[in-house]
C-alpha cells in the first residue's frame, strides 16, 4: 500500500508541475485576446495574420489550458460532481464509490477516447492538416496533440486518485491519514 502513495505522489507531483507550467498559457491567452479586441477596434491587422487566426489561436490556447490542467483538478478534487448524494457518507464509503466509478464509467471511457485522440492527432499531422479558413492556422495537429495529451494527464490522474481510494478502503490508519493528508494538498 505505501507503494501505491508513492505513485500515486509522484504522479500528483509532475501533474502539478505540468499544470502550473501551462498556467502561463492564460498569460498568453489574455495578451491574444487584448491583441484580437484591439486590432478590430482600431482597424489594424498585420498582413496575413488578421482576425480569423487570431480567434483561432484563442480556441487552441483555450482548450490547452482546459486539457492540461483536467488531470490536475481530478487530484486536486475540484473537479464538478454531484455531492448531494455523497456528502453525506464517510470517507471508506465515498472512496468505494470512486472506485466503482472510476472502473465503470472513467476507464472505459479514457481507454476509447485516449485511442481516438491518438488516431485523431496522428492523421492530423500526417496529412500536415490546417484550418478550414484560408488565412486560418496551420499545423492543426498540434491542438489535436494537445487533446491526446490532456486525456494521458487525465489517465494519469484516474490512476493516482485510484491507488489513493485503495490505500483508503484496504490500508493501515497512518496511511489512510497519510492518503487523506495528500489528497487535500497537505504533501
Amino acid at each position: 500500500m505505501d507503494s501505491l502513495l508513492t505513485i500515486s505522489d509522484a504522479i500528483d507531483r509532475v501533474l502539478e508541475r505540468i499544470a502550473r507550467l501551462s498556467g502561463w498559457l492564460f498569460v498568453v491567452l489574455v495578451v491574444v485576446i487584448c491583441w484580437d479586441i484591439l486590432t478590430r477596434k482600431v482597424g489594424f491587422q498585420i498582413p496575413g495574420f488578421g482576425s480569423t487566426p487570431i480567434q483561432e489561436l484563442e480556441w487552441h490556447l483555450h482548450g490547452m489550458l482546459f486539457m492540461f490542467w483536467l488531470g490536475y483538478a481530478y487530484i486536486r478534487n475540484v473537479h464538478v460532481r454531484i455531492d448531494v448524494f455523497t456528502g453525506h457518507l464517510d470517507a471508506r464509503k465515498q472512496a468505494r464509490l470512486e472506485v466503482i466509478g472510476v472502473f465503470i464509467f472513467a476507464v472505459p471511457y479514457l481507454l476509447m477516447a485516449t485511442w481516438f485522440a491518438y488516431g485523431f492527432a496522428e492523421t492530423s499531422f500526417l496529412q500536415n492538416e490546417r484550418s478550414d479558413a484560408p488565412n486560418g492556422l496551420s499545423y492543426r495537429w498540434i491542438i489535436k496533440g494537445c487533446l491526446f495529451a490532456g486525456l494521458l494527464l487525465l489517465d494519469a490522474a484516474v490512476v493516482s486518485v485510484l491507488f489513493r481510494k485503495l490505500v483508503v478502503l484496504f490500508g493501515s490508519p497512518q496511511l489512510v491519514a497519510r492518503a487523506a493528508a495528500s489528497a487535500a494538498g497537505g504533501r
